[in-house]
């Protein structure tokens, strides 16, 4: 025998419909465009997929009859069972019709409820009769597009350039600052550059610097 179940996943709420349909029906189609060509006419062109959709029909039950299904949340009367499916339309729920046998789902697919109709007749004895309408839920694909970079936008380069390592000199016996000057700059006379770059290791006086000491090139 079957099983009618609309499972809310957005809100982790499931309904076993109490009284079991006695069928379902699924619509599905495809979009058709017509087109005028020169000398040839209209011609159908067929589009893309319509989301389908499927039709209950039954009834919420005002007592406890022998036939009454029950399972997952249990509602007071039949008036909340519509009250209950015409919130999760109005919320714009993502509904999982499962139909199910013995042999397993014949439906398992998501979709929104687009249509509740309900109603009450005297001989009904409190039942609420209802037809729900159901569309197919296509989740919505988003491609992601690489934007061109803006004409005449110069080019921002973000490497970062690596430090420069400090320029050193080792001095050997014999040197002074002045030859030292004349090696690095080619002028003997820029040796205050020297001195001031490495004032705290040579001292108050420029003349007396010793083998072994390593200054920094500015």
């Amino acid at each position: 025998m079957f099983e009618f179940w609309l499972k809310n996943e957005t809100k982790s709420e499931d309904i076993l419909l109490p009284v079991t349909p006695e069928g379902y029906e699924i619509s599905t189609g495809m979009e058709i465009e017509t087109v005028r060509a020169t000398n040839l006419g209209d011609i159908n062109v067929a589009g893309r997929r319509k989301p389908k959709s499927i039709t209950l029909s039954s009834f919420f039950p005002a007592r406890d009859y022998p036939f009454v299904r029950k399972g997952g949340i249990l509602l007071g009367n039949a008036a909340e069972y519509v009250k209950k499916l015409e919130q999760w339309k109005d919320a714009k729920d993502i509904i999982r019709l499962v139909i199910a046998d013995n042999g397993g789902a014949r439906v398992n697919d998501q979709f929104y409820i687009e249509n509740i109709t309900s109603g009450e007749r005297k001989e009904d004895n409190g039942d609420i009769t209802y037809t729900i309408n159901l569309r197919q839920y296509t989740p919505m694909k988003v491609s992601a597009v690489a934007q061109a970079p803006a004409a005449n936008t110069p080019r921002t380069d973000t490497t970062t350039a690596a430090p420069k390592k400090a320029k050193t000199y080792t001095v050997k016996s014999g040197d002074c600052l002045s030859a030292i000057a004349r090696q690095i700059y080619g002028d003997a006379s820029q040796w205050k550059k020297i001195y001031e770059a490495n004032k705290s290791i040579i001292g108050g006086n420029p003349n007396l610097i010793f083998p072994g000491q390593t200054y920094t090139i500015p």
